[in-house]
C-alpha cells in the first residue's frame, strides 16, 4: 500500500482554517466540549490562532535557522545549569527535555493537557487583542506513545507522544503531557484535529468564569509567582476581593 503523500505547511494552514469552529458563547463552548468527552482527548491553548503548533526549538522567525546541534548544545547547556534547581538520579534526558519545555526553554516538545480548561485559560493568559485558539486532538487514536527508554529523545524517526514524572509540580497540575517532533520547524497536524476559536470580545467574561471555576494563575502556577500573578489579575479586573472593590461603592 503507498503512503499517502504528506501535507505542505500550506496545506496545514489550511486544513487546520477548515477544522476551525468559533465560539458564540459560553454555552456553546461547553456544547463544543461535550463532543469531545472522550478521555483521549488532549488540548493546548495559543494566544492567538496563527500560532501554530510548531514547537519552540523551531520557530525560526524567532530565534533564526534552526540546526539541531545547537538543540543538543543549550540542552547540555540547560541540564548543567538545572542541577542547582532540581536534581534526581533517576531523571534521564526524556524527563530533563520536559522539564526543560516546562520552564520555557526552547525544545522539540509541545505542551498539551488532557483539561480543555486548562488549555482555555493559557489561551486566555495573555492581554492580546487577537482571538485566542485552542487546539485538540483525539491523541489515543492519531498519536502513538513512545518508548522512552529504549533511547535519546534526539533520535526519534516520528512524531510521539509522552507524559513526564509528576515530580514536576506545574506538570502535574496542568495534567500536562507532551509531543516530541523530529522536525521541530514543521507545523504539527493530525487528521482529526480540532481548533477552537473564542472571539477576543469574549476574553474577559470568559476569564472571569474560569476563576469561578477555579481556573486561575494560583491553579495553574502552583507557587509564590503564581499567587502574586493571580492577585494582581484580581485586583486589576476587581474580582473576588470582596465588598470594597465593587463598582459603585465609594473608597473610604
Amino acid at each position: 500500500m503507498k503512503a499517502k503523500p504528506q501535507l505542505s505547511q500550506s496545506e496545514i494552514k489550511s486544513a487546520l482554517a477548515k477544522s476551525s469552529i468559533t465560539i458564540r458563547d459560553w454555552t456553546h463552548f461547553h456544547s463544543v466540549l461535550e463532543t469531545m468527552r472522550d478521555t483521549g482527548w488532549i488540548f493546548r491553548g495559543v494566544a492567538s490562532p496563527l500560532h501554530y503548533p510548531v514547537p519552540s526549538i523551531g520557530r525560526e522567525s524567532q530565534y533564526g535557522h534552526y540546526k539541531r546541534a545547537q538543540e543538543e548544545r543549550l540542552f547540555d547547556e540547560f541540564k548543567l545549569r538545572a542541577v542547582a534547581l532540581i536534581s534526581d538520579p533517576r531523571f534521564t534526558d526524556w524527563d530533563w527535555l520536559a522539564y526543560a519545555q516546562h520552564i520555557g526553554v526552547p525544545t522539540r516538545l509541545l505542551d498539551w493537557t488532557s483539561s480543555p480548561l486548562i488549555a482555555t485559560f493559557f489561551a486566555l493568559e495573555g492581554d492580546g487583542a487577537e482571538d485566542r485558539a485552542i487546539y485538540a486532538i483525539k491523541y489515543s487514536r492519531y498519536i502513538h506513545e513512545v518508548e522512552r527508554h529504549s533511547g535519546s529523545p534526539f533520535n526519534g524517526a516520528v512524531e510521539g507522544r509522552f507524559t513526564a514524572p509528576l515530580a514536576f509540580d506545574r506538570i502535574r497540575v496542568q495534567r500536562g503531557l507532551f509531543t516530541i517532533h523530529p522536525d521541530p520547524t514543521k507545523i504539527f497536524y493530525r487528521r482529526g484535529m480540532r481548533v477552537l476559536v473564542i472571539p477576543n470580545s469574549m476574553v474577559k467574561d470568559f476569564r472571569k468564569r474560569l476563576f469561578k471555576y477555579g481556573v486561575d494563575h494560583w491553579l495553574v502556577y502552583p507557587d509564590m509567582h503564581g499567587l502574586g500573578r493571580q492577585l494582581q489579575w484580581q485586583y486589576k479586573n476587581k474580582v473576588g476581593l470582596g465588598d470594597l472593590f465593587m463598582a459603585g461603592r465609594k473608597n473610604v
